[in-house]
């Protein structure tokens, strides 16, 4: 299903990521997590992070790379496993 983020730089190179998206395009959901810089490639950064999404979803940890365009995440959790795709969105 669709799914947004909003990026905030915090301190230290971490980043507060807001997403909001749907589960199979009817379910409609919201967190944030706190992704930290743990490779700076020049053009690319490797962020990393987990979140705890309750007890029915469990801890979701994640390992993206990110560039001016584009951020790639493949999250896993004891139950799922997959990647968010997301490009910026133009002005």
């Amino acid at each position: 299903g669709p799914l947004r983020a909003t990026f905030t730089p915090c301190d230290d190179g971490r980043y507060t990521v807001d997403f909001a998206g749907r589960f199979f395009k009817i379910l409609p959901f919201r967190y944030s997590v706190t992704l930290r810089v743990v490779e700076d490639r020049g053009e690319c950064v490797v962020l990393a992070g987990s979140s705890w999404l309750g007890r029915m979803f469990g801890t979701f940890s994640y390992r993206a790379e990110a560039d001016a365009c584009s951020f790639e995440a493949c999250y896993t959790s004891k139950k799922d496993a997959g990647v968010f795709r997301l490009s910026r969105r133009g002005n």
